[in-house]
């Protein structure tokens, strides 16, 4: 499924778009953050709304111990 068919508000577009940059596979929340000036607390909010129709969680966290999360399209289900 495209995100870009199913995701219309304007944060959520910028937390996909971080998700979908060519230079990334799976990201931390915080990277996520960062990028796109939004708060974790927001980034984790749009992440649980799609989590398992669009993204998902990595089994295996980031070196730092953060969960990492990527699009379905991009890591697989």
């Amino acid at each position: 499924m495209d995100w870009r068919a199913t995701v219309k508000d304007p944060d959520e577009i910028k937390v996909f778009m971080a998700l979908d940059g060519a230079n990334y596979t799976w990201r931390t929340m915080s990277a996520i953050a960062r990028q796109t000036g939004l708060s974790e607390e927001r980034v984790a909010g749009i992440l649980a709304k799609y989590h398992q129709n669009l993204t998902r969680l990595s089994d295996v966290p980031s070196i730092s111990g953060s969960a990492l999360v990527g699009l379905i399209e991009k890591v697989g289900a």
